[in-house]
């Protein structure tokens, strides 16, 4: 079971010209019965993106969409993430600006997940991470 990060939700909502046809794929997959995991917090980051450009009347569908991907689990994201993903700062001398994909690295860590899906090169600094895209 693999992790999704919020750049995948977002290259497959914007049809991006360099990765949307990647994220399209692997959001088929996942609706062709893959199991993966996704958070509050990555839920919560594509609808700010989608506000941020000013694509608000996005979010309805894109919460539709995640409501029809039935394997994709959904989880709460915990304050104790929060306190994890400090240690992971600490344990692996992270910049703070990495805040958010160190707390994903938390919630990974408690689910026992080890891949992601994600662009985001970032999670290469995280040791037992391995990133798919």
């Amino acid at each position: 079971m693999r992790f999704v990060d919020s750049n995948v939700f977002v290259y497959h909502l914007a049809a991006d010209p360099t990765y949307g046809q990647t994220a399209k794929n692997l959001m088929e997959k996942i609706e062709a019965g893959e199991k993966s995991v996704t958070s509050t917090l990555v839920i919560a980051q594509v609808c700010s993106y989608l506000k941020w450009k000013r694509r608000q009347n996005v979010i309805p569908l894109f919460l539709s969409f995640l409501k029809r991907l039935t394997t994709l689990q959904k989880i709460e994201t915990h304050t104790l993430d929060f306190e994890e993903a400090r240690s992971i700062q600490s344990q692996f001398n992270l910049p703070w600006s990495m805040w958010d994909d160190m707390v994903i690295a938390a919630q990974m860590k408690r689910l026992n997940l080890k891949e992601i899906y994600s662009n985001d090169s970032d999670f290469d600094k995280i040791p037992w991470i391995k990133r798919t895209y």
